[in-house]
């Protein structure tokens, strides 16, 4: 299925491409306080960032990832971006999202994350939907619990580059 665009009260859930390789570097892929507990290091440049994106718009037809970037109605300007990808070893999808810090502590996170778990419980029909957060990040763990999920146990996650590893709390939202 494609990609989609959602939206929410206050925010429209769209795919992202190319275009918006300087705006999303300059809003939060480039922030090392955004990138702290993520899987993602911080863009050092803007073609990092549009080498991402440009990954991204080739998986906007998969299966194994619905990624969308979250743009605020009332300004239009594109704030973070989250959303599913498949887990083989989980069997489930996992949910996961970023936003700038300007907009932290303002119910955005937990509005974009409440319709992407929608999307993934009623138009992927999945059963089950994992996430976790860095222990050090429990403001993320709010959010997961405010979608809906509930805490499964204790683990540990790396980066993608595996140069940061985290003790975390692990969630499970079952339908």
């Amino acid at each position: 299925m494609k990609t989609p665009i959602l939206e929410t009260e206050r925010l429209l859930l769209r795919p992202m491409t190319v275009n918006d390789s300087e705006e999303v570097f300059r809003n939060w892929a480039s922030d090392a306080e955004v990138a702290k507990f993520m899987r993602w290091s911080t863009h050092e440049n803007v073609e990092v960032t549009r080498q991402w994106l440009e990954s991204e718009e080739k998986e906007i037809e998969s299966e194994q990832l619905y990624d969308w970037g979250f743009v605020l109605k009332e300004t239009g300007e594109l704030i973070g971006s989250g959303g599913l990808s498949w887990v083989q070893e989980k069997g489930m999808y996992e949910l996961g999202y970023n936003i700038m810090r300007k907009y932290w502590n303002q119910g955005l996170t937990t509005e974009a994350a409440k319709e992407i778990v929608r999307f993934g419980l009623e138009e992927l029909k999945a059963e089950k939907l994992y996430s976790c957060h860095a222990k050090e990040n429990p403001a993320s763990g709010r959010v997961m619990v405010k979608a809906g999920f509930q805490y499964w146990k204790d683990a540990v996650y790396s980066s993608w580059d595996h140069t940061k590893t985290y003790e975390c709390r692990e969630y499970i939202l079952t339908k």
